[in-house]
């Protein structure tokens, strides 16, 4: 399987951070100290929640929160939201960040912890925050001390899942994950990072029969989402060895968003089935009809070489792909017929 397909989820889901429906008593204490200022912030927190890789999200929880800072510079629950949309701003994707952006990141949940020293989701953020940066140890002390002070979030179990996946500790990321599921939070969110990043565990130890189960029950979850039907396309050619089965998702996912890791992921498909039934005169026809639908969405043969040679299963389409080329030169790697 493609790593990027996990990669994409993955982080696309983690960068949500702590939007739950667990309210801290620190929060408590802020929504009746200025109700004004609190439902301002709860604005900010709403927009954040909502981010999908928007930047007019950031930009407009941005000038809420500010407004909050400027008016009240020691309101605790805005500086730790502050460090969250930093984090959202700072983590492109695993192996690209923005340092200066979780440098203040850093700096907001600090800060919220230094005016309320038992914040304790403060904490449980600190320690995403230290994990993304690599700090592992640090994410370590963090979240142990949100367990001390005592929280409710999910994302604390999250949090230190997603820890002890980058520590190798699969076994007890699982356990961190089933507790979420097991939990049947309310939390939309929390509840399907836990079902992606159980879904990644299983793929990294080689279970593929629960990443198989895992996926359908994202699906189940959440049927509208693009990515994650995408996702589990990408999974049920290159590793399970399904091609109809990454077709149907493949096309199913694209009927919900139409987007480009989707559409090479169904052309790879088609053009696996094409390969798969192309050498048998009694199917030929059948395969032409394959092929022609994944020129269709996707005209490049040298790119699909280049993406499925690697794969046992879909290494057939490569082969037959270099021989269809030799036999049509002047397509070449040509996005154009």
């Amino acid at each position: 399987m493609n790593k990027l397909f996990v990669v994409l989820l993955s982080i696309f889901i983690s960068v949500f951070a702590v939007a739950d429906d667990w309210v801290s008593p620190i929060d408590k204490k802020y929504s009746q100290k200025n109700v004004q200022l609190f439902q301002i912030f709860n604005e900010a927190r709403a927009l954040l929640d909502g981010w999908q890789g928007q930047r007019v999200l950031l930009v407009n929880a941005n000038a809420l929160l500010l407004e909050v800072l400027n008016k009240d510079p020691n309101f605790a629950p805005a500086h730790r939201e502050y460090g969250r949309l930093f984090i959202m701003s700072g983590l492109i994707n695993s192996n690209n960040i923005v340092k200066e952006n979780l440098d203040v990141a850093e700096t907001s949940i600090l800060k919220s912890i230094e005016i309320e020293p038992a914040y304790a989701d403060s904490f449980v953020l600190l320690g995403h925050l230290y994990t993304v940066t690599k700090k592992y140890s640090d994410a370590e002390v963090a979240l142990k001390k949100a367990e001390e002070i005592g929280t409710e979030t999910p994302w604390l179990d999250l949090n230190w899942a997603d820890l002890l996946v980058h520590q190798a500790k699969y076994l007890a990321a699982i356990t961190r994950y089933e507790k979420v599921i097991q939990s049947n939070t309310a939390n939309r969110k929390a509840y399907l990072s836990a079902l992606s990043g159980i879904t990644d565990v299983y793929y990294n130890i080689g279970d593929y029969n629960k990443v198989n189960d895992s996926y359908k029950k994202q699906i189940a979850y959440d049927p509208k989402s693009a990515w994650v039907r995408g996702n589990y396309a990408g999974f049920l050619l290159f590793t399970f060895n399904d091609v109809d089965g990454a077709i149907k998702n493949a096309e199913q996912a694209l009927e919900i968003m139409n987007y480009g890791l989707g559409r090479f992921t169904l052309a790879c498909a088609l053009y696996t089935k094409w390969a798969q039934l192309k050498s048998d005169p009694v199917t030929s026809t059948q395969a032409q009809v394959f092929f022609e639908k994944a020129w269709a969405i996707y005209p490049n043969p040298q790119a699909v070489i280049d993406g499925t040679r690697s794969y046992p299963y879909t290494k057939v389409t490569a082969i037959a792909l270099e021989n269809w080329l030799l036999e049509n030169p002047e397509y070449g790697g040509s996005p154009k017929k």
